[in-house]
């Protein structure tokens, strides 16, 4: 089976909507529990998942490390994949070149 790649993309129309839909996959049932918002950043074959977290616990960690290792079983060796762990009070989800947020924790306002 030869997963879509950036220079190829097979079946998969955008390479951007690939990664994101992988993400989401891997997350299943694996999001932290002080998460407050998941995301990842694309830049070719350069994908860094993204976490906005209340507190970090460990946990949390293993929640991440699981949604890692999960998303490298999807898309292959070919991708580089690293992760970026932000502790804030609240989410920020303003639009960045390359970041796509796939969830976002309700907050009691």
């Amino acid at each position: 089976m030869t997963l879509p790649s950036p220079e190829n993309p097979q079946n998969a129309p955008i390479w951007d909507n690939y990664v994101v839909a992988q993400v989401a996959q891997a997350s299943l049932g694996a999001i932290p529990r002080h998460a407050l918002a998941v995301g990842v950043e694309i830049a070719g074959k350069d994908v860094t998942l993204r976490f906005q977290l209340a507190r970090e616990t460990p946990d949390d960690d293993e929640d991440i490390e699981d949604i890692k290792d999960a998303f490298w079983v999807l898309v292959g060796n070919d991708v580089n994949i690293g992760v970026r762990t932000d502790v804030m009070s609240a989410p920020e989800l303003e639009v960045r070149r390359g970041v796509r947020w796939i969830y976002r924790a309700r907050l009691d306002d």
